[in-house]
Formats: structure tokens, sequence, C-alpha cells
């Protein structure tokens, strides 16, 4: 009795230290989550902005809903492209064939957020009292 307890206590710290090994680096190869996945944390849409911080929004709130899964830098570039609608999927079409995945949102930010704008904003900001 003692020894069955014993192994059952040594068997849970094992899955323990395995699941906190697997939180820390990611999911088996292979075990990356689908377009479904990223579909159900409801990801907004963007077609164009009025003003240059709802572009800075929404690649926020894309980047936030990556947080919460498992993908490499190439899905979440396909993941975040496929939600690009109107003249910013026509925008991205025009450049995608020239830019690796991993610059997507390099490439989004100096389109929609020019440094200057953001300077300004920044300026904004900082005299706000």
């Amino acid at each position: 009795m003692v020894e069955s307890q014993r192994l059952l206590t040594e068997t849970i710290n094992q899955m323990a230290n395995q699941g906190g090994r697997n939180a820390q680096h990611g999911p088996a190869p292979n075990q990356y989550s689908s377009f479904k996945d990223f579909r159900d944390t409801k990801p907004p849409s963007f077609i164009e902005a009025e003003e240059s911080l709802q572009a800075e929004e929404w690649l926020n709130t894309v980047e936030q809903k990556f947080r919460l899964l498992w993908l490499t830098d190439s899905l979440k570039a396909e993941y975040a492209t496929h939600q690009l609608q109107g003249p910013a999927s026509i925008w991205w079409n025009q450049h995608r064939e020239a830019l690796p995945d991993n610059l997507f949102r390099e490439a989004f930010k100096g389109h929609f957020l020019p440094p200057v704008v953001m300077e300004m904003k920044h300026t904004e900001f900082m005299q706000l009292t």
C-alpha cells in the first residue's frame, strides 16, 4: 500500500513537472493552433483606418489574440492577413510577394502608421494635463 502511494505521488509529480515544461516551452511539434482556433477568439477585421491609431488598435488586438494560441510567426502573419478586407487587403496583396511573412507587422505599421503620425500622437499625449 505504501509503495503504491509512493508510485502514485511520483507519477503525479512527474506529470506536474512535465506540464510546467510544456507551458514554458510550448506544445510538441505540429500541435499549433488552427485557423479555427484563431477565429474562435473573434478577431476583428481591418478595412481601413480613419485615424492611424485605429490601425495600431487593430494590430494590438490581433496580437493579444495570438498570445492565447500556439502559433509560429508564419501562421501569425497568415492568420492576421486573412482579417484584412477592402483597401487593406488590396494593399497587402500588392506587397506580400516581396515581403517575408515575418515582416507583416513592420509593413502594416509602415503603411498605416507613418512615423510622423506616431510622433504627433506621442507629442499630443505628452502635452495632456
